[in-house]
């Protein structure tokens, strides 16, 4: 998941319901260009349409339809933070070994230098 889909997920998971208006006035962008990104979650289960006063006929949303995110959305969320927090783990471990094994060799220098000094 990436950072744009991940701080939407969070910002419904925060307020429960947003509008696409609403959700540019928070990310301070067009309600227009985050209409791609909302499909895109509203394809993948993560996000639905709540109640309207006025529903669109099919899968419509205007700027003004209410947004919510679903159960699956949430766990989507956890999900990606918990890959994200094992990958910096990881990354963590590799460059500790890496530094080990760069002070190792240039420990057997010096050593290799030093027995014939």
């Amino acid at each position: 998941m990436d950072d744009t889909t991940l701080s939407l997920l969070t910002l419904f998971k925060e307020r429960h319901t947003l509008n696409l208006t609403q959700l540019g006035a928070i990310l301070n962008a067009d309600p227009f260009s985050l209409s791609d990104s909302v499909h895109y979650l509203m394809s993948l289960g993560y996000i639905r349409k709540g109640v309207e006063i006025d529903p669109l006929e099919g899968d419509l949303i205007s700027f003004d339809t209410p947004l919510e995110i679903t159960y699956k959305g949430i766990a989507a969320i956890s999900q990606a933070l918990k890959e994200r927090k094992h990958f910096r783990h990881t990354e963590f471990r590799a460059w500790v070994t890496l530094l080990i094994a760069i002070a190792a060799f240039v420990l057997s220098i010096v050593s290799l230098c030093l027995q014939y000094i």
